[in-house]
C-alpha cells in the first residue's frame, strides 16, 4: 500500500463519520420538535374545554341577570286605571287652580278697598281759585291805505305850464277829464309835483305817485 492509498482511506473514513454525526443531529432535532408539538397539542386540548366552559358560564350569568330584572320590574298599570288616575289628578289640579284664582281675586279686592278707604280719609285740599281771564283787547284793525279815486290820463303843456289830466275811476268819457296844475286838488288829493314819467299827489301824510300810462 502506498501513502496515497492510505490518505484516501482516511478521508473516506472521516466523511463517513461526519455523515453519521450529521444524521444523528438531524434525528435529534426532529425528535425534539416532535415532542414539543405533542406537548403543545396536549395543552391546547386541555385548555379548550376550559375556555368553552367559561364562555357558557358568562352567557348563563347574563341570562340570569335579565330574568331577575324582569321579575323585579313593577307590573304595568291597566289602561283603565291609568285613565282614572289621570282624570282624578286633573280634577285636583283644576280645583287647586280655581282656589288660587279666587284667593288672588279676594286679595286684590281687599287691597282696592284699603286704597279707597285711605283716599276717603284724606282731607280734601281746596284748589286755589284761578284768576278770571282778562278780556282780550281787540286788536285795532289797521286802516287800509287810501288810494286816489281817480286815475292819471296824461301830461300836457299849455302856455309853458305843465298840466296833468285825470279822470275819475268810474269815468267813461272826455267829459269826465279834468286838468290840474301843481297845487290844485282832486278828490281830496293835492297835486304836489309833475315829473317826467308821473305825478305826485298828497293827502295829509299819505303820498302817492301815479305813473303816466303809455300812449
Amino acid at each position: 500500500m502506498t501513502i496515497r492509498d492510505s490518505a484516501t482511506g482516511q478521508r473516506t473514513t472521516l466523511l463517513r463519520v461526519a455523515a453519521a454525526t450529521w444524521l444523528l443531529l438531524v434525528s435529534a432535532v426532529v425528535l425534539v420538535d416532535h415532542m414539543a408539538l405533542s406537548g403543545l397539542a396536549e395543552q391546547t386540548q386541555a385548555f379548550a374545554p376550559t375556555a368553552q366552559v367559561s364562555l357558557l358560564e358568562s352567557r348563563l350569568d347574563g341570562l340570569s341577570h335579565r330574568i331577575e330584572q324582569r321579575h323585579t320590574q313593577p307590573a304595568a298599570l291597566p289602561q283603565a286605571r291609568y285613565e282614572q288616575d289621570t282624570a282624578a289628578l286633573d280634577q285636583r289640579l283644576a280645583a287647586i287652580e280655581l282656589a288660587q284664582a279666587h284667593h288672588a281675586a279676594t286679595d286684590a279686592l281687599h287691597a282696592l278697598e284699603t286704597r279707597v278707604t285711605r283716599l276717603e280719609a284724606r282731607p280734601v285740599s281746596r284748589q286755589p281759585k284761578l284768576p278770571a281771564p282778562r278780556p282780550s283787547q281787540p286788536v285795532a284793525a289797521q286802516p287800509k291805505p287810501v288810494e286816489p279815486s281817480f286815475r292819471l290820463i296824461g301830461v300836457e303843456l299849455r302856455a309853458g305850464e305843465h298840466f296833468v289830466s285825470v279822470m275819475p275811476a268810474d269815468g267813461t268819457g272826455l267829459a269826465d277829464v279834468r286838468l290840474l296844475r301843481a297845487g290844485e286838488s282832486e278828490g281830496g288829493w293835492r297835486l304836489d309835483g309833475i315829473e317826467r314819467d308821473g305825478a305826485v299827489f298828497r293827502q295829509g301824510d299819505e303820498i302817492r305817485r301815479l305813473p303816466i300810462p303809455p300812449r
